[in-house]
This record gives structure tokens, C-alpha cells and sequence, in this order.
């Protein structure tokens, strides 16, 4: 049942990445992005795209797709030197794709040619300089195969250097920070992926113990099967592959089941629509997308880790351990009836604010909230934020500053009749101090706030929540719907205050 569901997806994928490669006027093949028009050659699309290729096509005796796979993989190292000149070069990926192409070649003594050219590429590809957490599994990965190629203990340091530092943004309560030094960044995406890696690395023999990790993942899993709800990676396909891989491999059944039921349904739309994302936008809009996103590298790698965890499922065993949530800022809430996230913050993006309620759910209305925030300006979030969505997308509270209407004032409208005011309003995110109510028939958040301004409060809602109450300062008001935005998911309806003075700000959910 799960390899049939795994393959079933690998097949689609397949289909998909194989209309992606085109011959060039030099006549080697590219791995060319349906959207861009042209090969994200400095990412990672093509390599996976080619081993992945060799690896099923091997796998289900399809010459053809083993061909095509080899042939792209001969391109690509043609073109090795030329490619990482460019500035946004992945090392990391690209040399941890082509490591695991050379253990499969030398396992099974084929095509020793290719697995010549990749040592000789690989010894004189440098890491990356990235100090970016979850591509340090794959740093650690390459130097692993380097130090068996060549015994020279630098690459053995530098192993030990990816290790400590992983140990460095790792909590106690298992979830792992993205950037060192800890606070800058963390989202369950690239948690997911650094977790997934140590796993692989698990595969080769290195003696890791990530149980209290894992505990942690499986913790945050909504009760609609979602792992990726917040951060800079929400809902894109990225986290997706890694999942259902470390599930696999670590013989997680019931898990895993879950992750694919929820990865299954959404895929072909994906696909269709030349998306990074599970939802239905048309992927030529890049609605919600980072700016370093593209449709052919994030589906090409989904695809590497299918074929993963189809092959080693059920290989690496793995028993959890869930610690209460604490030092990470991370905190769960779960009871059969209802099921919330909050999260204390960073500091590096918007996406990752807060505190703020990141999740909700209620077994009396479903998947309330998630997706918070999303791509803004700065550090890869200039090209495609709609900006008003990204900074309404938030479930909490906003300062609002209205323009001072002087021109209707009686006695300068007198004086100077032609004075008008521009009408403007500006909107801040309060990332106030909240705290979760669990009660008999609802559930409750709270925020405690020092300012005496007037603020709104702004729920955007996948789903209408029955009985919402709002009380500020013990006082019943009212919410309504002023708008529907549209999100990482879906089409939200925007619940909104009036604009009020309040200290105790309360929303309660019926359970």
C-alpha cells in the first residue's frame, strides 16, 4: 500500500521532469524550468533530475528513462566547471547528488567512467559557504565519501564541523534553528529537511541520534497530516520528498501514511500547474514565492527523495522521543478536539515573527489557521510578495494609524478653502505576549497589551469558525468579515474588530 502510493507519485513526477529535458544547440541535454524557460543551472533541478532518472529507471527496467538519465548526467558534467562559476552555485546539493550517483555505481559496478568523473569533479568542487543548517547534513554526506575516496583526515574535520554545528542550533526539545547563531531563522521546512539528511547520513553508517528530532517533527504534525505550516517554507513541495523519506526509512508506517495521504491528493493540481506549492494558483504566477523558487528544481528534487524512501523503506529504524516543548519557542497544544501551535519568533524574517499563533485547529470546524505571514522584502522576498496579503496574513493584532483630517476643520476650511488631506492608513503587526486557554467546550487566546492605542484585531480563516467570541477587556464586540485574501493554501476570509482601545484581547474557538 505505501510503496504503491510512493510509486504511483514517483510515476506522475516522472512523466512530468521527463517533458523538462531538451537538447541544447551544443547539442547536450538541459533540465530546462517550464516557467523560466531555461535550465536553473546554478540550483540543483538538473542533477537530481538525472540520478533520479538512473536510479528508477535502473530500478523498473526503463531503458529509455535510464538512458535519458545517463545522457543528462553526461551533460551536466560537461558543463560542471562552467556551471559552478555562476554566483548562486549549490554546491552542497549538487555534490551530495552526484555522491550518491557514485555509491550506486560502485555497488553495483556500473559505469565507471561517470564515477571517475565524478571524484575527480567532486575532490575539486569546493562546500558551499552557506551557513544555512540543513545543507549541512549534505555537506557532511559529501566529506563522508570524499574521506573514503582519499583517507585525508581535512575531510574528516570538516564532517566533525558540519556535526557540531548542527548540535549548536539543535533545542533540547528536538527542533533545530536554520542560521547560527540560534534566533536568526527557524521553519519546519528546513527542519524537516535537516532531519531527513542526518537520517541518510544514519544510512551510511554514521551513529546519529536523532529520536528527540524526530519526537519533535511528529509532535507538530496538524491533525489535517500538515508538517509545513509556517515559516519561510510554507507549503512548498521542498519539505515534502524529505518527509515521506525519513518516515520511510525509519519505519514510521502510520505516519507515513498520513504524510502521503495529504502529499497524494494534492500533487497532480501541482504538477498541472507547474507549482512549487500544494494548492491550486497557477505556478506562471509565483503567488507567495520566494525569490530564489523554481518549479523544475524543487520538483526534481521531491522526485530524488520519492525514489529514497521507496528504496530504503523500513531500513533504518527509529523510535521517537517527545519532550515537552520549551526552549526552541516552539509550543504544541493537542488534545483530540483541538490542536494549536505558537511560536515565540525569530529574527531574520517576517515569515518567522512573533509570538503569534502559527496553527489551529478544532474538530467542531477543521483547519482554522495556518500559513502566517509570507515573503517581504529583504533577505529573497522582493519579486512575487503581494504585500497587503503578506502583512494581513497574520492572526493577531495591528496599530492602526489613520492620516489627521485637518481640512475639515471649520475654521481652516474657512480660511482655506482648496486644503485637502490625503486619506492614507498605515497597519503594524503587534507581536504582543500571548498565552493558550484550554476550557470545558473551547479554547481561548489571550493577549496582554501595554500600549493604550487603538488596535484591530484580524483573523484570517480558512475555514469560519463556529461560535467565535471576542471579548476585549472582558467586554463582548463584534468581528466581521471585511475582505478574502488568498494565502499560501487558499482563499481566506478575513475576520476583523472594529478599531479598538483594549490591555485583554480574547478570542475563544468552540472546540
Amino acid at each position: 500500500m505505501i510503496k504503491d502510493s510512493i510509486n504511483k507519485m514517483i510515476k506522475q513526477i516522472v512523466n512530468t521532469c521527463e517533458s523538462w529535458v531538451v537538447e541544447g544547440e551544443d547539442g547536450l541535454l538541459r533540465f530546462v524550468d517550464p516557467i523560466d524557460g531555461e535550465e536553473i543551472s546554478a540550483h540543483y533541478g538538473a542533477t537530481h533530475a538525472a540520478v533520479s532518472f538512473i536510479l528508477y529507471g535502473e530500478k523498473t527496467g526503463n531503458d529509455e528513462l535510464l538512458n535519458l538519465g545517463y545522457e543528462l548526467l553526461a551533460s551536466i558534467l560537461k558543463r560542471w566547471k562552467s556551471s559552478m562559476k555562476l554566483p548562486a552555485f549549490h554546491n552542497d546539493f549538487n555534490n551530495f547528488a552526484l555522491c550518491v550517483a557514485w555509491e550506486y555505481f560502485d555497488k553495483n559496478n556500473k559505469k565507471e567512467k561517470y564515477a571517475n568523473k565524478i571524484k575527480e569533479l567532486v575532490l575539486s568542487t569546493p562546500d558551499s559557504n552557506n551557513p544555512t543548517i540543513n545543507w549541512f547534513p549534505m555537506r557532511w554526506y559529501v566529506n563522508l565519501i570524499r574521506y573514503k575516496w582519499t583517507s585525508d583526515e581535512k575531510f574528516k574535520l570538516a564532517c566533525d564541523k558540519c556535526s557540531t554545528d548542527i548540535r549548536a542550533a539543535t533545542y533540547k526539545d528536538g527542533f533545530i534553528d536554520d542560521r547560527l547563531p540560534i534566533g536568526l531563522s527557524f521553519n519546519l521546512q528546513y527542519d524537516v529537511a535537516t532531519v531527513a539528511v542526518l537520517q541518510y547520513l544514519r544510512s551510511n553508517g554514521e551513529n546519529i541520534d536523532i529520536s528527540v528530532e524526530l519526537g519533535a517533527l511528529l509532535n507538530a504534525v496538524a491533525p489535517d497530516g500538515d508538517i509545513n505550516y509556517f515559516g519561510r517554507g510554507t507549503n512548498q513541495i521542498f519539505a515534502w520528498g524529505l518527509w515521506v523519506y525519513l518516515l520511510s526509512s525509519a519505519g514510521k508506517k502510520e505516519q507515513v501514511k498520513i504524510a502521503l495521504n495529504f502529499l497524494q491528493e494534492k500533487l497532480p493540481v501541482m504538477l498541472k500547474n507547474n507549482n512549487m506549492m500544494l494548492n491550486d494558483w497557477p505556478g506562471e504566477e509565483k503567488y507567495m514565492w520566494w525569490d530564489y523558487h523554481y518549479c523544475s528544481v524543487y520538483t526534481a528534487h521531491l522526485l530524488f527523495w520519492l525514489i529514497m524512501a521507496e528504496e530504503q523503506m523500513d531500513k533504518f529504524p527509529l523510535t521517537e522521543t517527545i519532550i515537552a516543548p520549551g526552549d526552541s519557542g516552539v509550543k504544541v497544544y493537542r488534545d483530540n478536539d483541538f490542536f494549536v501551535v505558537t511560536f515565540d519568533g525569530r529574527k531574520e524574517y517576517l515569515a518567522e515573527k512573533g509570538p503569534c499563533v502559527v496553527a489551529l485547529w478544532t474538530k467542531s470546524c477543521g483547519m482554522v489557521i495556518k500559513g502566517t505571514f509570507g515573503p517581504w522584502q529583504g533577505a529573497f522576498g522582493n519579486k512575487y510578495s503581494p504585500v497587503d496579503v503578506t502583512i494581513r496574513n497574520y492572526c493577531g493584532l495591528y496599530k492602526v494609524e489613520l492620516n489627521k483630517d485637518f481640512s475639515k476643520n471649520r475654521y481652516l476650511h474657512k480660511a482655506l478653502p482648496n486644503l485637502e488631506s490625503k486619506s492614507h492608513e498605515m497597519i503594524t503587526p503587534v507581536f504582543a505576549p500571548l498565552r493558550i486557554n484550554v476550557h470545558k467546550d473551547d479554547i481561548s487566546i489571550v493577549w496582554k497589551i501595554k500600549e493604550s492605542k487603538k488596535m484591530v484585531l484580524s483573523i484570517p480563516c480558512l475555514k469560519q469558525p463556529a461560535d467565535l467570541i471576542v471579548n476585549i477587556d472582558e467586554k463582548k464586540v463584534r468581528v466581521m468579515t471585511t475582505s478574502m485574501i488568498r494565502n499560501q493554501y487558499t482563499w481566506l476570509r478575513l475576520l476583523q474588530s472594529d478599531l479598538i482601545k483594549g490591555n485583554n484581547w480574547e478570542v475563544r474557538f468552540r472546540r
